[in-house]
């Protein structure tokens, strides 16, 4: 029985099968109608359009926009310290030209004045003396009567116008050194009026062994006594020097009276 029914719906279906064959079929013999061709999809994208905005709207999305914040202004640098002016260094003083070596002994000759005859009999007293405030000791020679002549520690005229002077290149009588020679200067004649008059006129007359002594403004007393006396010409600036082993006082002048062309000079040792 069931075979019967399986084979009864075969041939139903073989029969719907055949029907919608020839449909199909028939269908397929009128043409196609031709299909449309899709429009191609739109696309998203816009095109690109420049555009300008007014003058209204410039101002609204000014307005709209937030105002900008003030950049920070940098912070100024603390000015430098200002140096000191450099305070003004005082102009250097002129310095004095250093002395030349000396040449010739000093007192020049001059054409002083012959003494007078009321000059030349005042020689045969005592001439005593003041120190004036310039002047660095005094100088007694006994046996031509000079008592305490002013001596100037300088070499120039205006000293020398004071009494005898002093080579300021030589010893003093308190020098700390090995040996000394104290070299003074006065004039033969010299100046009418002052200290330096005649004051060395009788120096020829000076014997070995006669005393000379000088003194400082302290009143301490430095003797000496005569050992020598010679003639030297004005270039012979040797005799300034120091000797070896000796502690003396030089004393000079011109001679011979009245040319004067030559220098005398008497030596005397420390006692």
């Amino acid at each position: 029985m069931l075979l019967k029914v399986g084979m009864a719906l075969m041939a139903v279906a073989l029969a719907f099968a055949a029907i919608s064959a020839g449909i199909a079929i028939g269908l397929r013999d009128e043409p196609e109608p031709a299909i449309a061709a899709k429009p191609a999809s739109r696309s998203t994208v816009e095109p690109l359009v420049r555009s300008y905005p007014s003058e209204e709207d410039r101002v609204e999305e000014a307005e709209a926009q937030p105002a900008p914040r003030p950049e920070p202004r940098p912070k100024p640098e603390p000015p430098a310290e200002r140096q000191p002016e450099p305070k003004a260094q005082p102009e250097p003083k002129p310095q004095p030209e250093p002395k030349p070596e000396r040449e010739t002994l000093p007192v020049a000759e001059d054409d002083w004045p012959a003494p007078t005859n009321q000059e030349l009999q005042a020689l045969d007293g005592p001439r005593r003396y003041e120190l004036p405030a310039g002047a660095i000791m005094g100088l007694t020679i006994e046996a031509i009567g000079l008592y305490n002549v002013p001596v100037m520690n300088d070499d120039t005229k205006s000293a020398l116008s004071q009494g005898v002077i002093h080579e300021p290149e030589t010893s003093l009588p308190w020098s700390n050194t090995p040996q000394r020679n104290v070299y003074l200067a006065g004039h033969r004649l010299g100046y009418y009026g002052t200290s330096s008059r005649l004051v060395f006129y009788k120096l020829n007359r000076l014997d070995k062994g006669d005393k000379v002594v000088l003194k400082d403004r302290d009143g301490k007393a430095y003797r000496y006594r005569v050992s020598e006396t010679f003639v030297t010409d004005p270039t012979d600036v040797w005799v300034m020097g120091q000797v070896r082993g000796r502690d003396m006082v030089t004393l000079q002048t011109c001679t011979p009276y009245p040319t004067f062309e030559k220098r005398l000079i008497v030596r005397a040792d420390r006692v």
